[in-house]
């Protein structure tokens, strides 16, 4: 059974269809689903919908577009809500600087705060990086103390040179429908040469739709087609990719393995 890593249930998009979708997850094969917050309301909403589904978890955290959300009332809710068993995951953080960059060190300060937050709780990160990666490096770097607890960079698409850093922090990557993009060179090179224990599969639905479904909505079970460009690539077998970053995922975000279904 698949995992999807990295989800976004709680976008609008699904307002007409989100409980169907739900509710189809085990007769495509995907056995959970983590869903990932971005701001203080959707925070709530992830937390809301994992308390109503079995096969929901929640990963909660500010966005690096949405740091002007993360106050004292926003980590306070945070830290109520990660004493459930179903938040598994301080998420997504990170830096943005494709559409802003007057806010750049708002950024660096809210990153940091985050990735410290998540070592008080206990918790994995997961990690959005646009544009970026120089300071997110550094920013690792500097705090690669407080990343006891492990994270992925979630719809990994930087160079071999930027994996090998980060295995280097004891982080995973994740890799999603980008990567079935033709002009994607260079997530391929590192989907070659990565070790699969080292990779987790996403959607990010309902964004960055997988080929040959590319242009329509995302949905956790085209984590598949993921899975299966990852074994062409590799010339390993499908039900092998499933098993192992299945198996990946759960060894990263412990809560959630806890939580059989």
């Amino acid at each position: 059974m698949l995992i999807d890593s990295h989800a976004h249930l709680t976008d609008e998009k699904f307002n007409e269809n989100r409980f169907d979708i739900i509710s189809s997850l085990s007769k495509n094969n995907v056995e959970k689903v983590f869903c990932v917050a971005y701001n203080k309301k959707s925070i709530k909403e992830v937390f809301e919908l994992s308390q109503k589904f079995e096969n929901i978890y929640a990963i909660i955290g500010i966005h690096p577009e949405e740091v002007d959300d993360f106050d004292d009332e926003t980590i306070q809710l945070i830290k109520e809500y990660s004493k459930n068993s179903k938040v598994i995951g301080i998420g997504e953080i990170g830096l943005d600087y494709h559409f802003r960059k007057d806010n750049i060190q708002k950024q660096k300060q809210i990153f940091v705060e985050q990735i410290k937050l998540a070592y008080e709780l206990q918790l994995p990160i997961s990690i959005h990086n646009r544009e970026s990666t120089g300071d997110l490096l550094k920013i690792l770097e500097e705090n690669k103390q407080f990343l006891t607890y492990g994270g992925v960079l979630h719809c990994f698409s930087e160079s071999v040179e930027v994996y090998n850093i980060i295995k280097k922090f004891g982080l995973k990557i994740a890799f999603g429908g980008t990567l079935t993009f033709k002009n994607n060179v260079t997530a391929t090179k590192v989907c070659e040469i990565a070790n699969l224990d080292d990779i987790l599969i996403e959607t990010d639905c309902p964004y960055l739709t997988p080929v040959p479904f590319r242009g329509q909505t995302n949905e956790p079970k085209n984590v598949s087609l993921v899975a299966q460009k990852i074994g062409e690539i590799k010339k390993l077998s499908y039900d092998t990719i499933v098993s192992k970053t299945t198996q990946n995922a759960l060894n990263l975000f412990t809560k959630a393995s806890l939580n059989g279904n």
